[in-house]
């Protein structure tokens, strides 16, 4: 299991970041990685959609996100 750093936010910062407060890219048919990001909601129901991480914390850098050609989804940025 990977080790988690969770306990390095304040209480206010952890709910930003498992909330999005950051908010949010509607992407389709592209790739998305001009912020850090820390969920993604799929649109469709066979959407095709990757995410690569810079970090395995928990809460850390998902920094790369596609979705596939005719495919939608949000992106949830993490608060700053």
């Amino acid at each position: 299991m990977a080790t988690s750093n969770l306990h390095r936010y304040t209480a206010q910062e952890a709910l930003n970041i498992i909330t999005a407060g950051g908010g949010y890219d509607y992407v389709t048919n592209a790739t998305v990685n001009a912020h850090t990001y820390v969920a993604i909601t799929a649109l469709s129901v066979d959407a095709v959609v990757s995410a690569t991480s810079s970090d395995t914390d928990i809460w850390d850098t998902l920094s790369s996100v596609t979705v596939a050609s005719g495919d939608f989804a949000i992106v949830h940025r993490r608060s700053s």
